[in-house]
């Protein structure tokens, strides 16, 4: 059985649902324990925000890391928001264009481009004004769904690693002005091994070429969260560190904001569909949307393989598999009940859409002295100005 925050109800009890709520000392828990395994062996961390960009978020996790990892000009320039003038901002972006690379420019600490061509265009800018990085495809495949491996046969994100040897091989001046790599090898793992793999892997190929720079990012998609398996972290930094002098950087999302994410509902119609009990609710797959696109059934506080009731959890929209999936409580629900989905921090509010025109959830926060509080409540005018409405002032 999932449970919710230990004594602190109020979870539950929303002014308004659907809703998203952030448990504060979960997501700073979860933040300072990511950032003292990274410390620990001087690793710096740049938390991810495409994982999870509610400002409540970002400001609770701006003073206990190095900085953050945009992916876009509009992650660059909420981050450096959040951040003022601590911290820094490293930017990699396989779609960058022409006419955002001067505010990129203004707003990174670090650009790290995506391919030669991309170097080509628009190293000439960069350099000398933001550290200047590439990004390389170690070309292991540590991932088996193809949706999350970077390293998938003709993936689009990295130059191809003997594409890079050959190069500084042969025509090294080609790399003039690279300060630093990026890899990103993996997604959610618990382990290690795959990371120290690849780091081994890139030792051995382009040893010569790391020498000559000052900076390396592993990229995210690891959990911290087996701490039975954190030797190979250790030791694919102190490789890194030790052997060739770089500055190692660390891209955790999921793993600071996973577990500090409730998604709560309101079930708002039961009834019979063939064999099962259907409660509908008052949220969708809309506002999770990798339930639907992935096809997993999100954990639920109170499900419990010993229930004696039985319902499918449908979502709202006209959709029809918008379905979380089967669960069983041992009391039976009602109109009205509340339905908490945990684990909902990361990939869930950041990817929400307005399809069917249902509302967002609103954000709250639960402070650390357990106290709900409403930080957004979204509207009609929020759906109108997505829909293009533009608002004319009165004459």
């Amino acid at each position: 059985m999932i449970k919710g925050p230990r004594g602190r109800h109020t979870v539950f009890e929303p002014q308004t649902t659907p809703a998203y709520i952030y448990d504060e000392r979960q997501l700073r828990s979860d933040v300072q324990r990511v950032g003292a395994i990274a410390r620990d062996v001087g690793c710096k961390t740049l938390y991810s925000p495409k994982a999870n960009t509610v400002r409540g978020v970002l400001d609770a996790i701006a003073g206990s890391v190095d900085g953050f990892a945009a992916s876009s000009v509009f992650e660059a320039r909420l981050s450096r928001e959040v951040l003022g003038g601590h911290g820094s901002i490293h930017l990699t972006n396989p779609g960058l264009r022409a006419d955002e690379v001067a505010e990129v420019a203004a707003l990174c600490n670090a650009v790290t481009l995506n391919s030669l061509s991309q170097w080509q265009m628009y190293g000439p800018e960069l350099i000398g004004q933001v550290k200047c990085g590439l990004r390389v495809n170690p070309g292991m495949s540590l991932v088996r769904d193809l949706r999350y491996d970077p390293c998938r046969v003709n993936s689009k994100l990295g130059v191809p690693l003997e594409y890079l040897e050959e190069i500084h091989r042969q025509v090294p001046g080609r790399l003039k002005g690279i300060s630093g790599l990026h890899f990103h090898t993996n997604s959610e793992a618990s382990e290690f091994s795959g990371l120290l793999a690849t780091v081994r892997h890139l030792a051995d190929r382009i040893g010569p070429f790391l020498e000559k720079l000052e900076w390396i990012n592993l990229g995210g998609g690891y959990l911290f969260d087996d701490p039975n398996t954190l030797g190979a972290f250790h030791e694919s930094v102190d490789l890194l560190r030790s052997r060739f002098g770089l500055e190692v950087f660390v891209e955790p999302g999921t793993a600071m904001v996973r577990q500090s994410g409730y998604l709560v509902a309101s079930v708002v119609d039961i009834f019979v569909s063939g064999e099962k009990s259907v409660a509908v609710l008052d949220a969708t797959t809309n506002h999770w949307p990798e339930v639907f696109e992935y096809e997993f059934a999100p954990d639920v506080i109170g499900d419990s393989e010993e229930g004696e009731y039985e319902y499918l959890l449908a979502g709202g929209t006209c959709l029809a598999g918008d379905l979380f999936g089967t669960y069983a409580f041992h009391e039976p629900l009602d109109v009205g009940s509340k339905i908490v989905f945990a684990n909902a921090g990361a990939y869930s509010l950041v990817k929400a859409n307005y399809f069917n025109g249902i509302n967002l959830p609103s954000i709250y926060a639960l402070t650390a002295e357990g106290e709900l509080v409403l930080e957004k409540k979204f509207t009609y005018e929020d759906f109108a100005r997505q829909c293009g409405v533009v608002e004319h002032a009165n004459h």
